[in-house]
């Protein structure tokens, strides 16, 4: 495994991935008569054979951190705008968030985001630690996701129209569109149930 520049001899780069219009910086890279120099192999001369394994270390640290913060982000958006939405929205002169079913949701939606946000103080400190928990971070990768699209799913029923109508101040719409992305990058969830979990 090696780590080259972009503008790296024979390589050339293709277009950026645009997965359900989310921004998102992987694309495809190719090359022909690529020379790569010994110190662009991942850990060097001496660990030359290894990079492999270095870099799937990095990946699970990233994997547990970086998607599980994405739940924790939408369980605070739906927390603070949602929540706000439905203090003010009101259906029959009441507000909506008296009502026995919109509590229901927000507090599923509470609950999944304070486990979500707990899982990811824990895999912080894991990482903190300088350990690299591979099977800890698929768990944590796919349990907080899981956890954030039901978080989002609630949010979205609680915002109803507001949140399906495409526009400026539809603050629910992408989040919920790029749902199935963090689902499913990094190894997908299904996989990882079926392989580490069940």
């Amino acid at each position: 495994v090696a780590l080259l520049e972009r503008d790296h001899p024979g390589l050339r780069m293709g277009d950026r991935h645009m997965p359900l219009n989310a921004a998102f910086m992987n694309g495809t890279v190719e090359g022909e008569d690529v020379w790569i120099p010994m110190d662009c192999i991942l850990g060097g001369q001496e660990r030359c054979g290894y990079g492999w394994h270095m870099f799937v270390e990095c990946l699970a640290e990233g994997r547990g951190v970086s998607l599980p913060a994405g739940s924790v982000g939408a369980a605070r958006g739906v927390a603070t705008a949602v929540g706000a939405y439905s203090r003010i929205r009101k259906q029959f002169r009441v507000p909506i968030a008296e009502f026995g079913g919109i509590q229901e949701a927000l507090a599923n939606a509470g609950s999944d985001g304070v486990i979500t946000i707990a899982g990811t103080d824990l895999m912080n400190a894991i990482v903190d630690n300088h350990e690299a928990p591979m099977v800890i971070s698929s768990v944590m990768k796919q349990n907080c996701t899981e956890r954030g699209r039901r978080i989002v799913e609630q949010g979205m029923d609680i915002a109803a129209g507001s949140a399906i109508c495409r526009g400026n101040n539809n603050y629910m719409g992408n989040a919920y569109m790029s749902l199935p992305i963090a689902i499913t990058v990094e190894g997908a969830n299904i996989m990882t149930r079926s392989f580490q979990i069940i």
